[in-house]
C-alpha cells in the first residue's frame, strides 16, 4: 500500500512539473482606412466618349426639326442665338460646314464658366488637401515621428473597448476632433499579422481636416492608392492594397 501510494505522489508531481507553459497574450492593434470619396464624375474613357458621340449624331440625325416659328418671335434675338447653337450642335454631329448658312455676329452673353476639374491642389501638389484628385479615392496616410515611415493611422489596443470603438477614439486621439468621420461598421475589412496584430477598419470622412494632436505623428497626406504603395515599405503594401479601391 506504501508503495502505491509513494507511485501516486510521484505521479501527480510530475503532472504539475511537466504542465505546458501559458502562451504570452497576443498583442493587437486597429488600424482605420479612412476614405475620401469620389466629388467628380471620373473622366469618360476613349471607347465610352466614341459610342456616346456615335449615339448622339444618331439622335440628331432622326430627331424631328424643332418648331422656332412656335416659340420664337421672327427676327428676335433669342431666334437668332438658337440658330447659332444649332450651327454648333450640327457642326459638332456632322462636321464644320454642314448644312446651308453660316452663324450669325452676335454680342456675346455673359455667362458663368464651370469650375474647372484641376483644382489647386492639383496645380501645387498638396498632398494635404481634400481637394485633389476629385475624381479618386483618397486615403490618409501618417507619417512616424521617429521615422520616414507612412502607414495608415494605427494604435494598439490598451483598453477592454470594443475594436470599432479603440479604432474610432485611436484616429481622434491622433489626428485631432477637427474632423467629422464616420466608421461605417462593427466588422474589421482586413487583418494583418506583424509584431502585432492589425485589424483595419473602414471610415469615411465627412467633413473638416486632419489637425495633429499626437507627437507621435509627424506628418499626414491624403493619397491615392498607387500614392501610398509609393511611400508604405513592400511588406505592408502587399497586405493592404487590396483593402484598397483602384478609382
Amino acid at each position: 500500500m506504501a508503495s502505491l501510494a509513494s507511485t501516486s505522489k510521484s505521479a501527480s508531481r510530475c503532472l504539475k512539473t511537466s504542465k505546458a507553459p501559458i502562451p504570452p497574450k497576443p498583442r493587437l492593434s486597429t488600424a482605420v482606412v479612412l476614405n475620401r470619396s469620389p466629388i467628380l464624375t471620373p473622366n469618360p474613357s476613349s471607347f465610352e466618349t466614341a459610342y456616346h458621340n456615335y449615339q448622339y449624331k444618331i439622335m440628331r440625325a432622326l430627331s424631328t426639326p424643332f418648331p422656332q416659328h412656335f416659340y420664337f418671335a421672327k427676327g428676335a434675338a433669342l431666334q437668332q442665338r438658337f440658330y447659332n447653337e444649332e450651327k454648333d450642335r450640327d457642326a459638332k454631329s456632322f462636321g464644320v460646314g454642314f448644312g446651308k448658312g453660316g452663324r450669325l455676329r452676335l454680342p456675346p452673353l455673359p455667362y458663368d464658366k464651370p469650375m474647372p476639374r484641376e483644382s489647386e491642389a492639383d496645380r501645387t501638389g498638396d498632398v494635404k488637401s481634400l481637394d485633389r484628385k476629385g475624381d479618386r479615392n483618397l486615403y490618409l496616410v501618417l507619417k512616424n515621428a521617429k521615422g520616414d515611415v507612412w502607414r495608415l493611422p494605427q494604435s494598439s489596443v490598451t483598453s477592454e473597448d470594443a475594436l470599432h470603438v479603440v479604432a474610432r477614439d485611436s484616429l481622434v486621439a491622433q489626428c485631432g476632433e477637427a474632423m467629422d468621420t464616420w466608421v461605417v461598421g462593427r466588422q474589421p475589412i482586413g487583418f494583418l499579422e506583424e509584431q502585432e496584430n492589425i485589424f483595419f477598419f473602414k471610415a469615411h470622412i465627412l467633413a473638416g481636416q486632419v489637425s495633429l494632436s499626437s507627437p507621435e505623428i509627424s506628418d499626414f497626406a491624403w493619397l491615392t492608392k498607387e500614392e501610398i504603395g509609393e511611400r508604405v515599405d513592400s511588406t505592408y503594401w502587399s497586405g493592404v492594397k487590396d483593402m484598397l479601391a483602384d478609382s
